[in-house]
């Protein structure tokens, strides 16, 4: 169970609101341009009936309030469902409560009814035995793209929080059309036809690290040998929808450091066949 050594302090209720020049900052940064938080005409063709906030630019201030209250030691985890999406310009409440291992936490509307995130963060063991076979050849991360990230958010302290938003940035700048392939190509399959526009959203976003890398004073320097890959996700079918996890391992000289997981639904317009 959770010890008092480990849980630093309970955050308060943190309220929170994101508004346009927020959201074009973390396009900015992350290549993140999904029309659903741009142009309202496609947030509503996506049942949305609102322009909606990134997922992960949420996230960030929860992330910030959740490594403040738990220490860090050893093997770290954030997991959070991203469960109603968040409207430009609205009122939300992150909420948190002592769990195992660490916190849990929701993202709530300012009346408590309508819940926008729930996870939790805390200690777990080493994921390591998460990656089945031999871990792909990755790709260099540039050191440039972590420098960046602190230059946009000078705020945001905690370096594992910035290699998740570069790691994420660099998935969905350079990786996220092969998602998109493979779930075309999929709902083609199942269709019977050519499937016609589709809409990609964040459904869960988990990152599991080694806060000893990350809390060594070496750590800055061996960001220079950092390398991410990304592992085919297993797609499953449901209606119009495709849905996989996408696990973006992280290694320093061939060692995992940090492992990120996010969760992608692709919704088509179209009807599949019996």
């Amino acid at each position: 169970m959770q010890t008092a050594q480990r849980l630093a302090a309970v955050p308060a209720p943190l309220a929170l609101s994101f508004d346009m020049p927020a959201v074009e900052q973390w396009a900015r940064f992350s290549s993140d341009r999904n029309p659903i938080h741009f142009d309202l005409a496609h947030a509503r063709a996506a049942g949305l009936d609102a322009l909606i906030v990134h997922g992960m630019l949420a996230m960030m201030p929860m992330k910030v309030a959740a490594a403040q209250a738990v220490a860090p030691d050893g093997w770290m985890k954030f997991r959070t469902l991203l469960r109603n999406p968040i409207a430009h310009d609205r009122d939300v409440v992150f909420t948190t409560k002592p769990a195992a291992g660490g916190i849990a936490f929701r993202l709530l509307d300012t009346a408590g009814k309508l819940e926008h995130f729930r996870g939790t963060y805390g200690r777990v063991g080493d994921p390591a035995g998460q990656l089945q076979g031999d871990t792909p050849r990755g790709k260099p991360l540039e050191r440039a793209q972590i420098d960046r990230f602190f230059a946009t958010y000078p705020h945001v302290r905690e370096r594992w929080i910035a290699l998740d938003a570069v790691v994420f940035s660099e998935f969905m700048r350079a990786r996220l059309h092969v998602l998109e392939r493979l779930a075309h190509a999929h709902m083609m399959r199942l269709s019977g036809g050519a499937p016609a526009s589709r809409v990609v959203v964040q459904s869960s976003h988990t990152v599991t690290f080694d806060a000893a890398f990350f809390d060594a004073p070496r750590a800055a320097d061996q960001w220079d040998n950092l390398t991410h890959a990304l592992l085919t996700p297993e797609l499953l079918a449901s209606g119009n929808q495709i849905g996989g996890v996408v696990a973006l391992p992280v290694l320093c000289a061939g060692r995992l450091v940090m492992l990120v997981e996010v969760g992608l639904v692709a919704r088509f317009d179209t009807e599949l066949s019996n």
